[in-house]
């Protein structure tokens, strides 16, 4: 996939923007003048959704009403290499638009694909892209849950069914949760028998999700890793009825769920060693694991929808050195790349140079 040009308006800080891309993009400028909010509406495109803002409105520029991001996007067939913008036989056009509104308070989303409506379960996946931002360097030793969300974010845009199914697990999983509560608090009483149809519901959904997270470890193990070498192990929850049974006292008096997807963890680990690079890997490990994780990203949303993922690396240079840079600048040809950094002097110049390389200065 290639994307063309990218506009948008009333969004974070940047009233009106217009860019053209070229096979690898150079946004340069300091911290604060908005780099990172022009990646962040290409990921918008990608997946509905922002990957900074805890609520979709903070994206809208304030004192004002609506923020609003098109797209022209062009799809290329599976395996293409070195893509070139501009009209081919071989591609599609896709025209994306986003529009987030706020109305009475309250906020409206729209998502639109060549002027039409869709739902956002629906506009996922038209663009498909990978992001990569030195937030990411702390995925190995932060918290299970916003492994999962990284996890979840992967699978969200490769598969349909899988979006189907954590949306449908999420909302039995509340129901579940609020009849566990009221149970603790006291304020209402339920048979098992009450819990029965929300327990068939989490079990189903619960084993497709576990089986999708399966077979992304199971995908990024057996593949080749050329920057760093690691395992990554699948601490499951599992969800059954026997489980289900089994905790069920115990659930009462936390007042929520305690076995499923949603106590889910991903583990990285030496695969020599089998000691954990949380424990036992310095930072430099740390930044190489991620970087190759988000590499293997790429190629995993390649085979799961037959398009090549852009890839946005967000001010990367901070935390890697020289030589691994170099790694990241090998990798451009396989792909689109849109970058961010603050300064031109960490590029190197061979890269600068070339014909398909071009900057955007804030």
């Amino acid at each position: 996939m290639v994307l063309k040009k990218l506009k948008f308006i009333n969004f974070r800080n940047h009233r009106l923007r217009q860019f053209d891309f070229s096979q690898t993009t150079i946004i340069i400028g300091p911290n604060t003048v908005g780099k990172t909010n022009i990646l962040e509406a290409i990921y918008i495109l990608s997946r509905g959704k922002s990957f900074r803002a805890e609520h979709d409105k903070d994206t809208i520029r304030e004192g004002t009403e609506f923020a609003q991001i098109e797209a022209d996007i062009f799809s290329h067939p599976r395996g293409e290499k070195n893509l070139h913008l501009g009209g081919g036989q071989t591609e599609d056009r896709i025209k994306l638009k986003v529009i987030f509104s706020l109305q009475k308070g309250y906020l409206s989303k729209k998502f639109l694909v060549n002027g039409v409506a869709r739902r956002q379960y629906d506009f996922t996946s038209n663009f498909v892209s990978v992001l990569f931002t030195p937030h990411d360097i702390e995925l190995i030793t932060s918290s299970p849950s916003s492994r999962r969300r990284y996890i979840d974010s992967v699978l969200y845009q490769a598969d349909k069914r899988y979006r189907t199914a954590l949306s449908t697990y999420e909302k039995a999983l509340k129901r579940r949760n609020r009849m566990l509560y009221d149970i603790k608090e006291g304020r209402k009483q339920y048979k098992s028998s009450d819990f029965e149809y929300f327990n068939k519901i989490l079990i189903e959904q619960g084993s497709m999700l576990a089986s999708k997270r399966e077979e992304l470890v199971n995908f990024v193990n057996e593949s080749i890793k050329n920057i760093f070498d690691f395992t990554l192990f699948y601490d499951k929850s599992e969800m059954s009825e026997a489980r289900l049974m089994k905790y069920h006292f115990e659930e009462q008096k936390a007042g929520v769920t305690l076995v499923g997807p949603q106590r889910d963890d991903f583990k990285f680990y030496f695969p020599r060693t089998e000691k954990p690079i949380q424990e036992f890997g310095s930072r430099g490990e740390e930044r190489l694991t991620i970087f190759q994780l988000k590499v293997l990203e790429v190629n995993y949303l390649l085979r799961a929808t037959s398009h090549t993922p852009v890839l946005l690396l967000d001010d990367i240079f901070s935390e890697l050195d020289d030589t691994n840079i170099h790694k990241v600048f090998d990798l451009l040809p396989d792909q689109q790349t849109i970058l961010t950094t603050t300064h031109r002097e960490f590029l190197p110049k061979k890269i600068l140079n070339k014909q398909d390389v071009s900057t955007i200065e804030l």
